[in-house]
């Protein structure tokens, strides 16, 4: 019985024990992968990889929850799981990005595993302004150390609405890399402009000549405050460079490895603009403020176009449609405004406002100077432009002139009609009278023939059509179109020069007189050698690989004018 009792309690001791291993061995953990391979430290606004891994598990388990990490934008990039022996590793991968310079804490992560709370570590994360050119060279030997994008601005410190011009730049040494995509980030307190237009050039850095590819633009402030531009990213292709067999193969499927870079970060310092206590209309450096208006006379209620321009460089755009200090007898209207492109280097752009003034009262009048106020930022002072008084006449209107007259209403009937009598004439005496021919009306044989031209047009192709169904021609006839047609295609290739369309040409032949290639193939080798049946091969052979891998297997020249011999065997053959 004591023996009994032993094993007993030996065996509860066991599971018990086995049990305890099980919770022992399970651990979680997490680490940070960033795309410069610096340790914890990454560039404000550029993404980095969170990992979660669950080690010594057995059987599922669920996604774990990371403290703080709500905080960012993030998401998941995936998992992954592999067993041995029954115990599991699970890793779970988050893409996460910070939008603000500053050490942060993430975790630790938790999950439940058989009714046991398993707790990670914490990690640091270090966000930082750049890591610098040379520090990702070391920690990066291979070729993508070649590649680097770098943004760059004319000015740090600026103050709301002043121009800042922004450059985008890329980086390479290998000529054979594509760039084919770059990703903006979301900047809401600038009013950002559009891009030029792509630039090319060579610069050197730590004696190394790089080849580059550049944008530029402008944007605006619209409120103050100190701003990180977070990190622009640029996706760029590298020809795959496979040696063995399959290269031919993977080249025609243009294969190609697509990877990612980031450029560095940006702090900038935003002021307010000085208290003003009058209207502020732009901020940069303006040099003119002129007006003109056309015609300088008029009559009552006739409109004269009125002409602003303010000549200088900021935010033309965003100026908006000044409000006109006129006199009471004057009435103007905004009729619209544009900016106008210099034409010379030495000039500056210029945006033109037009206003339809109308004069409500005859007299002489004045517009008095218009007022335009801006913020200098080379002075730092506001700075007021003038224009010059404009002098106009109001005439009286015709319509005005014959209202101010008096009027009478003690005329008789007949005096108003005799009036009438006089100032209009008889219609029979007003003008020459001369001879008019009667004219005549369309024969009814022509208005047919007409008719009927369209018709035949038209219904002509469709009678010889049907009559060649009926005599059971088609299959001659589209083999002799089929035939030309290849002709006319050839001579087409030989003048450009484009013998990648030769195997379109023949498969179109084959195609047009029912037969597909291995049909037509068996036929040639029924009619010809076996010398010429070899040599159709290997010309079939160069067509096809002159159409889909895009190279000059043979001169071109030479390739057209063998498939002019062969369309001549292949129309008495098939």
């Amino acid at each position: 019985m004591v023996v009994k009792m032993v094993k007993i309690v030996g065996k509860i001791f066991i599971i018990c024990c086995s049990v305890m291993s099980l919770y022992i061995d399970a651990r979680i953990y997490m680490e940070v992968r960033t795309e410069n391979d610096t340790q914890n430290r990454v560039v404000v606004g550029q993404p980095f990889t969170l990992d979660v891994v669950i080690d010594d598990v057995y059987g599922s388990i669920p996604s774990p929850t990371i403290k703080g990490l709500d905080k960012f934008p993030h998401r998941q990039s995936g998992s992954y799981m592999s067993s041995v022996n029954g115990k599991a590793m699970i890793r779970y991968s988050y893409q996460v990005s910070i939008d603000a310079i500053g050490s942060y804490v993430l975790g630790p992560a938790t999950v439940m595993y058989q009714q046991q709370e398993l707790v990670s570590n914490q990690v640091h994360v270090e966000v930082v302004k750049d890591v610098g050119t040379q520090q990702q060279s070391k920690n990066n030997k291979s070729a993508d150390s070649k590649i680097f994008l770098r943004f760059m601005v004319d000015n740090e410190s600026v103050v709301v609405g002043q121009k800042i011009g922004c450059i985008l730049r890329f980086y390479y040494q290998d000529p054979s890399i594509s760039l084919a995509n770059v990703g903006t980030p979301e900047l809401s307190a600038f009013d950002v402009k559009e891009t030029s237009q792509l630039e090319h050039g060579v610069a050197e850095i730590d004696d190394v000549q790089y080849k580059y590819v550049q944008w530029r633009w402008d944007m605006y402030p619209t409120k103050p405050g100190d701003f990180v531009i977070p990190a622009y990213n640029a996706d760029y292709e590298i020809p795959s460079k496979d040696n063995h067999f399959l290269a031919g193969f993977l080249m025609l499927m243009n294969r190609a490895e697509r990877k990612r870079v980031y450029s560095n970060a940006l702090t900038l310092k935003v002021a307010a603009l000085p208290y003003c206590d009058f209207p502020v209309h732009a901020v940069g450096v303006f040099e003119r403020f002129s007006a003109e208006i056309k015609p300088g006379m008029a009559k009552e209620g006739e409109g004269m176009v009125l002409t602003m321009d303010i000549e200088g460089d900021g935010n033309l755009q965003a100026i908006a449609t000044p409000s006109l200090n006129v006199p009471s007898a004057l009435k103007y209207y905004d009729s619209q405004h544009n900016i106008l492109t210099p034409k010379y280097s030495d000039e500056l752009p210029k945006k033109r406002f037009e206003f339809i003034v109308q004069g409500m009262k005859a007299g002489d009048c004045e517009i008095p100077e218009q007022l335009f106020t801006y913020f200098d930022i080379q002075t730092h002072k506001y700075v007021t432009l003038r224009t010059t008084p404009l002098a106009i006449s109001i005439m009286p209107g015709a319509v005005v002139a014959k209202t101010a007259q008096k009027t009478d209403t003690s005329f008789e009937p007949e005096k108003i009609q005799v009036a009438t009598q006089e100032l209009i004439g008889d219609i029979n005496t007003v003008g020459e009278w001369y001879p008019v021919s009667e004219r005549t009306s369309l024969p009814w044989w022509l208005f047919q023939l007409l008719f009927l031209i369209p018709c035949m047009y038209v219904g002509c192709p469709l009678m010889i059509e049907k009559g060649i169904m009926v005599t059971g021609n088609s299959a001659r006839l589209a083999r002799r179109r089929a035939f030309r047609n290849a002709y006319k295609s050839i001579d087409t290739a030989i003048k450009h020069n484009q013998s990648k369309d030769l195997y379109a040409i023949f498969m179109n032949v084959f195609t047009t007189i029912n037969k597909d290639y291995r049909a037509a193939e068996t036929l040639i080798t029924q009619k010809l050698s076996a010398s010429d049946t070899h040599a159709w091969k290997e010309f079939f052979e160069n067509i096809t690989h002159a159409a889909y891998a895009q190279s000059d297997f043979l001169n071109n020249n030479e390739l057209c004018r063998m498939a002019k011999q062969w369309l001549e065997r292949l129309e008495k053959i098939l």
